[in-house]
């Protein structure tokens, strides 16, 4: 199964929409989030969209074990799209 790319676009100070970053979720994190109720997947994919999408305070509390779940969450959601980030230039030196 292919992976699926979801890309985000930011707004920056001069309302101008520029791509900053992709956010990758793997098969895996999606089949994680299909076992969750559709509160917890609503919860995980709000505070992520606020966090690093939109760079917002969320919008909801979580409760301690909801943080650590997101934690988790957002640790594999993050090190996925690091994996299949395209390569950053390197630096040349003279």
């Amino acid at each position: 199964m292919a992976h699926m790319l979801f890309f985000f676009a930011t707004s920056n100070p001069k309302n101008n929409t520029e791509m900053k970053n992709a956010i990758v979720l793997s098969p895996q994190v999606i089949n994680r989030l299909k076992n969750m109720s559709i509160e917890e997947q609503r919860v995980l994919l709000d505070t992520l969209i606020s966090d690093e999408v939109l760079c917002v305070d969320r919008s909801t509390k979580l409760t301690a074990v909801q943080e650590l779940v997101y934690m988790i969450f957002h640790d594999n959601v993050m090190r996925d799209s690091r994996r299949y980030a395209p390569p950053q230039p390197c630096c040349m030196v003279s």
